[in-house]
């Protein structure tokens, strides 16, 4: 587990009340490693261990956050209840902060079913079924809709039990503790010296009474795990199969031949039964045909038609696959490091279409004008021959590192959207990846174009 720096100040923990313990008279003898001194009749808590501590807990909330694990907070007593709740909501994780109810996490299936029948009683109240119910029997369901709230609010999305716990009160929560023990799930505590150290994964000494002090080892903790969310999200991950000798990138070959489907698919529907007057997808077609058409003969020239095939490849497959790669395959197919991706969002594809275009563009000016094509090569000394090939072969490589700069930036943004509405895609972010990826296919086509046009005028 990698260590990382937290902010933790020792000045601010004293300022929010961190180092007061219980009287010396209630205390656990266990707890006197973490004590540094008795003040007033009450124990001084060791605030360079509880630093330590709080550290390690980071580290470990940030990792199991960055795989995308399950936490849940518990705290009940009044003086917490509020201060976990906000921090649940703002790290996104589950919470207890009213009453832990007995065998929660021990006996789940019945928690799974009190929890499925909350949902349903929420589905009711905002449909307004339950107001057409004879009042006596609506009252009762509301009454029962209350109750749940209360005590499952918390935890209405959990669906199974969580990966790690956070307790801020050992004794108060003694129960949700032994439960967590007997199934083994890791357990963070925050202890006072009445507490026994030994019981949790990682006991953060510290006082569990005063607001401030909850509130600010709960910030941490907090902030921690948001940014082990954040971390999560990678763009350019990439998994690989091993085929033969071959390494092969899994997310372009999967995401590759689902595009090379999906125009296939639509261009034999449309051609299928062709109309003189055209409607619907024909129609659709004929205008994106016509439009590739346009920017072939606007970058190449007179001598366009038989190029508008390889120009229309382009656009179409870095269009589609931005669109299907990025957004479509979302959440369908699960691959060991995470989604599908546009096979555009690997360097390795770019420069490949950019290769491609540089061996379009030496084959363009051969067809124009043979072996002669090469004369402009050797000027103004035939010394130069190869450099200057050489400069005209790596020139279409600034496609591959534009159009990979913007697939990742676009990727990135839709990504940490997703990552908040993990369900749900909002329409409009689909429109803005549809646009994006128009942008980034109407480039590199058109400067694809530009170069083979500029390689059959014979400029140099």
């Amino acid at each position: 587990m990698t260590r990382r720096y937290w902010n933790i100040n020792l000045e601010e923990m004293m300022q929010a009340g961190v180092h007061f313990g219980h009287g010396t008279r209630k205390w656990n003898p266990r707890m006197a490693p973490y004590i540094s001194a008795k003040r007033k009749g009450i124990h001084i808590t060791n605030l360079t261990r509880t630093a330590r501590f709080l550290s390690e807990a980071c580290d470990l909330v940030f990792d199991v956050a960055s795989r995308g694990k399950q936490f849940l907070i518990v705290g009940t007593k009044n003086k917490a209840a509020d201060s976990v709740a906000r921090a649940a909501i703002k790290a996104r994780c589950h919470y207890v902060n009213k009453k832990w109810l007995g065998g929660m996490s021990t006996n789940w299936s019945t928690t799974e079913t009190r929890l499925q029948k909350f949902r349903d009683l929420r589905t009711e109240q905002k449909t307004g079924r339950l107001n057409r119910l004879p009042k006596r029997d609506a009252a009762m369901l509301k009454r029962q809709l209350s109750h749940l709230q209360t005590y499952l609010g918390g935890i209405k999305y959990m669906t199974g039990l969580p990966d790690i716990v956070i307790i801020v009160d050992q004794q108060e929560e003694y129960t949700a503790l032994r439960e967590c023990i007997t199934l083994g799930i890791p357990t963070i505590c925050l202890i006072d010296t009445n507490c026994d150290p030994d019981l949790a994964d990682i006991s953060i000494p510290a006082n569990d009474d005063a607001i401030a002090s909850i509130r600010l080892i709960l910030n941490k903790l907090v902030f921690a795990i948001c940014e082990g969310h954040i971390s999560g999200v990678e763009v350019g991950q990439h998994f690989y199969w091993q085929i033969g000798g071959f390494q092969v990138h899994a997310q372009v070959l999967i995401t590759s031949w689902v595009v090379i489907a999906i125009l296939l698919g639509s261009a034999t529907l449309v051609v299928r039964n062709p109309q003189t007057i055209p409607t619907d997808g024909q129609n659709f077609f004929e205008y994106v045909l016509e439009f590739i058409r346009d920017v072939s003969k606007t970058q190449i020239g007179e001598e366009y038609g038989s190029w508008v095939p390889f120009i229309g490849t382009m656009f179409l497959f870095i269009f589609v696959s931005n669109w299907s790669g990025a957004l479509l395959p979302w959440k369908i197919i699960q691959l060991p490091h995470g989604e599908l991706a546009a096979p555009t969002n690997d360097i390795n594809t770019t420069v490949a279409l950019a290769l491609l275009t540089s061996v379009a563009y030496f084959y363009a000016g051969l067809t124009k004008k043979g072996l002669g094509y090469f004369g402009k090569y050797i000027q103004p000394t035939p010394i130069l021959l190869p450099i200057n090939i050489l400069e005209d072969f790596t020139k279409p490589l600034s496609l591959s590192f534009r159009l990979f700069g913007n697939i990742l930036a676009d990727e990135l943004v839709v990504v940490v959207l997703v990552s908040l509405v993990p369900s749900i895609v909002p329409i409009p972010v689909m429109f803005l990846g549809l646009f994006t990826s128009g942008i980034q296919a109407l480039i590199f086509a058109t400067l694809a174009a530009a170069y083979i046009g500029e390689s059959m005028e014979g400029h140099h």
